[in-house]
C-alpha cells in the first residue's frame, strides 16, 4: 500500500512538473464559474455555448501565450478572485452572477456583519481556497521549473482558441437574435461582472455627489389639517422582515403575538406589500423617500420625508442602528435635527449590533423631554443574519437557535433563530407603541421592512437576500400601521380608510406617501392616491421592480420561478397573471 501511494505521489509530480498540465488545469479551473453558471441560469443552449467558448480563447491564449506562462496567469488573479466570488455566490443564492447591488454592499456592509456571514459559509470559503490556492501554487512553479511549453502544444492551443472564439462568436449571435434580453456583458462571465464593477464605481459617484446634487431641494410642504395638541409620528424601517414569516400574516408559528393582540384596537396590518429592491442601500431610500422604482435616478436630486416633516414644523429625529457607510441612507439620515447611533463604534473595525430594543430609551427621553411635534425614524437592524445575534437570549423561543454552518441539514435550525429574530421584534414594535400610548397625544406609527429574506424554503436552496434575481419570499414583505386613541377620534376617517385598504395591494413605493398622508402633508410629491389612510387609494396592478441595473420590471417578470408564483398565489398576492413572462437568455 506505502508503495502505492508512493507511486500515485510521485506520478503526480511528474505530471504537475508539465507546463503542458499547468495550462490544462488553469484553463479548466478559470472555467468552473461559467460551467456552474451554465446549469444555474435560465439559459439557452445558444448562449451556455458562447459563455463558455468565449471565456475559454481567452483563457487559452493566456495559458500558452509564453514558453513559461505562470506569469501571466498569476496576472489573472483579479479574475480569481472574482471567479470564487462567484462560487461562494452561488453557494448562497443557487444561482445568478455578482450583481452591481453585491458590490454596492462591499462599500455599505460592516465588518462585524461580514464576519457573520463568513464564518457560517465556511464550507463554500474552503472550496475555494482548495480550488484557487493550488492553481497560484501552479502558476508559481509554472515560473521555477526548466521545461517549457512545447511548440506543438502552443500551435495546438492557438489553433482551439481560433475555433473556440469563431463558434462562440456564432452562438452569441443566434442568442442575440433568438432573446433580446441577452447581452454579452449581461450573461458572459466575466464580462458582465467587470460591466458590473464599472456601473458600481459610477453609482458610488453618484452617491457621493448627493449633498451638492440634491442642496436646493425644497417640497414646499403644506398641511391641511393639524390636531388640537401636540402630534408625533414615528416610522420604524425594518430590515429583512419577510411577511411569510410573521403569524399577523398567517404564519403557523406564533411569532408576532403581542401585535396580534392590538389588531382591532388602533393596529391595521398590511396584507400585500412587496418591497420595490431586494438591497438595503436601495429598497430603504426608496422608503424614504418620493421616488418609487419608476423614476429612482430621481432621488439624487431630491430629499427625504425627514425635510418634509422639518418643511411642516416639525422636530426631527433619526435612531439607528445601522453602521454609517456614507450611503443615501446616511445622507437622508443627516437631514434630521437629531442623528443617534446607538451602536457604538469609535476607534473599533469589528463590533456587534446592539439589540434594536436598545433605540427604546431615546424614544423615551425625546418623547419626554419638550412639547415639540415630532417625527422620528428608527433604523433598526432587524432580522439581517447572524440571526442568533439580533435578540436577546431570553427571546429564544423556538429552539435549538445556534447552527454551525448555513445548509439544508441546518435549515430548522436557522429558521429557529430567525423566528426568534421576528418575535423580539414584536416586542420592540409593542414597545414603541406602549411608548406613543402612554404619551395620551395623537400620534401614529408606521412599520415597513426594506426587504425580505430567504431561508432555503425550497429546491433551490436559496439563503439571504440582495440577489441579482428576487424571489416571493424576498418581495412580501412585513408592513403594518398604528393609531393612537387620540389620533382616531381627531381623524376617524384616516383610520377607517387604513383598515378598508389593509388587503389591497401596495409597494414600499407607496411609504413616502402612506407617511405624508397620515400627518396631512401635502406637496406636489406627494400622492395620496397612493396611501392607506387615504379614500381615493388606486391599486397599480403592475407594481414595478428595481432590478440590479436600477431598470423597474414588472415583480412578476423579475426572474421568479414557478416556486414563488405559487407562493404568491397561496398568500393571495395580486399580479397580472396574463402578462407573466418567462425569462430566458
Amino acid at each position: 500500500m506505502k508503495k502505492m501511494i508512493n507511486r500515485f505521489f510521485s506520478g503526480l509530480k511528474r505530471v504537475l512538473g508539465l507546463q503542458e498540465t499547468i495550462s490544462v488545469v488553469y484553463v479548466a479551473i478559470m472555467l468552473l464559474p461559467n460551467l456552474f453558471l451554465a446549469i444555474t441560469e435560465p439559459y439557452s443552449w445558444s448562449t451556455v455555448l458562447g459563455s463558455i467558448l468565449l471565456p475559454a480563447t481567452f483563457y487559452l491564449l493566456v495559458s500558452v501565450s509564453l514558453p513559461r506562462p505562470g506569469g501571466v496567469m498569476l496576472c489573472t488573479l483579479p479574475l480569481m478572485i472574482l471567479g470564487a466570488f462567484q462560487i461562494v455566490l452561488l453557494y448562497l443564492f443557487g444561482g445568478s452572477i455578482i450583481a452591481v447591488d453585491m458590490f454596492t454592499n462591499l462599500f455599505t456592509t460592516n465588518a462585524s456583519e461580514a464576519g457573520e456571514l463568513l464564518a457560517n459559509i465556511w464550507p463554500a470559503v474552503v472550496f475555494v481556497c482548495v480550488i484557487y490556492i493550488p492553481l497560484l501554487v501552479l502558476g508559481v512553479r509554472s515560473l521555477v521549473i526548466k521545461r517549457r511549453l512545447s511548440g506543438v502544444f502552443r500551435r495546438r492551443a492557438l489553433w482551439a482558441a481560433a475555433a473556440s472564439f469563431v463558434l462562440g462568436g456564432i452562438f452569441v449571435l443566434v442568442s442575440t437574435f433568438a432573446h433580446p434580453g441577452f447581452g454579452v456583458k449581461y450573461h458572459v462571465f466575466p464580462i458582465n461582472v467587470i460591466y458590473n464593477i464599472d456601473l458600481t464605481l459610477d453609482r458610488w459617484s453618484q452617491s457621493e455627489a448627493y449633498p451638492e446634487t440634491s442642496r436646493d431641494f425644497r417640497f414646499d410642504v403644506t398641511r391641511s389639517r393639524q390636531a388640537d395638541g401636540r402630534e408625533i409620528y414615528v416610522f420604524v424601517i425594518g430590515e429583512a422582515s419577510r411577511a411569510a414569516s410573521w403569524s399577523l400574516f398567517g404564519y403557523e408559528r406564533e411569532t408576532t403575538p403581542r401585535l396580534q393582540q392590538r389588531v382591532g384596537d388602533g393596529l391595521v396590518p398590511f396584507r400585500d406589500m412587496l418591497t420595490q429592491c431586494n438591497a438595503t442601500h436601495k429598497s430603504v431610500p426608496i422608503l424614504l423617500s418620493a421616488v418609487s422604482a419608476a423614476n429612482y435616478n430621481d432621488i439624487f436630486q431630491e430629499k427625504s420625508i425627514i425635510t418634509a416633516f422639518k418643511e411642516a414644523g416639525f422636530r426631527t429625529l433619526f435612531i439607528s442602528n445601522q453602521v454609517p457607510n456614507r450611503s443615501l441612507i446616511d445622507f437622508f439620515s443627516e437631514e434630521a435635527d437629531n442623528r443617534i447611533d446607538i451602536s457604538p463604534r469609535e476607534g473599533q473595525l469589528y463590533t456587534d449590533n446592539r439589540p434594536d430594543g436598545d433605540m427604546l430609551s431615546y424614544l423615551r427621553d425625546v418623547i419626554a423631554e419638550n412639547d415639540d411635534n415630532l417625527f422620528i425614524v428608527l433604523h433598526t437592524y432587524g432580522s439581517h443574519f447572524d440571526y442568533t445575534k439580533r435578540y436577546p437570549a431570553e427571546f429564544a423561543r423556538f429552539v435549538p437557535d445556534h447552527a454551525s454552518a448555513v445548509n439544508r441539514e441546518n435549515r430548522d435550525v436557522v429558521c429557529n433563530a430567525y423566528d426568534n429574530s421576528v418575535y423580539y421584534t414584536d416586542y420592540v414594535l409593542d414597545r414603541v407603541i406602549s411608548l406613543l400610548d402612554s404619551a395620551r397625544v395623537c400620534s401614529a406609527l408606521f412599520y415597513c421592512a426594506d426587504h425580505g429574506e430567504d431561508l432555503m424554503d425550497d429546491d433551490r436552496g436559496r439563503f439571504l437576500h440582495a440577489s441579482p434575481t428576487p424571489t416571493y419570499y424576498q418581495l412580501h414583505v412585513a408592513a403594518l400601521a398604528w393609531f393612537s386613541d387620540e389620533y382616531r377620534a381627531q381623524f376617524p376617517e384616516k383610520y377607517r380608510n387604513a383598515v378598508a385598504n389593509r388587503d389591497k395591494p401596495s409597494t414600499t413605493g407607496s411609504v413616502f406617501h402612506d407617511l405624508a398622508d397620515m400627518a396631512f402633508l401635502q406637496s406636489r410629491y406627494m400622492d395620496s392616491t397612493q396611501a392607506f389612510t387615504s379614500s381615493g387609494f388606486v391599486f397599480n396592478p403592475r407594481r414595478m421592480y428595481l432590478n440590479d441595473h436600477n431598470k423597474a420590471v414588472e415583480f412578476y417578470n423579475s426572474g421568479l420561478r414557478p416556486e414563488d408564483f405559487e407562493m404568491l398565489d397561496r398568500h393571495h398576492i395580486e399580479y397580472d397573471k396574463a402578462h407573466v413572462r418567462d425569462i430566458l437568455y
